[in-house]
């Protein structure tokens, strides 16, 4: 995938990705890659990454790499039915993370995926597990 067509892909995925600042790094079938830089808003109040942008990013991977398409028009959007985060290291203000996501087993409508939180040195931050399933179409939605 391209970098124009990687953009066309992250422009729908609307809401909290994008107020997060993520970004999509790669997307293929059964993996996604979605990178933060850290800025002060992602910190908690011991100024390391707080634990609910390390659950986003982790879902966010995993709902995309479940849904791949090959075109924009043909992505589904993921709902999340279970989601388990675990914490082991911490990152600070201006690491670059990344979640690395790849989906585990996948049905007609239900799919499972697990995703790494990785530093800028592949240094584990956190990871986990989740179910999701496979929504409406992202072109059907406002």
């Amino acid at each position: 995938m391209n970098q124009d067509e990687r953009q066309a892909i992250a422009r729908t995925v609307t809401g909290f990705f994008q107020e997060l600042g993520a970004e999509l790094e790669e997307y293929s079938e059964g993996r996604a890659v979605v990178a933060l830089t850290l800025t002060e808003k992602h910190l908690n109040n011991a100024s390391n990454l707080h634990g609910g942008v390390t659950a986003s990013l982790l879902d966010i991977a995993m709902g995309l790499c479940g849904t791949w398409a090959a075109s924009p028009e043909e992505r589904r959007v993921a709902i999340t039915l279970s989601l388990n985060t675990n914490f082991s290291s911490t990152a600070t203000l201006g690491a670059r993370v990344r979640a690395v996501a790849s989906c585990r087993s996948a049905g007609h409508k239900v799919f499972m995926a697990s995703c790494d939180l990785l530093d800028q040195n592949d240094k584990l931050i956190g990871f986990g597990e989740g179910v999701f399933k496979k929504g409406a179409y992202r072109k059907d939605l406002p």
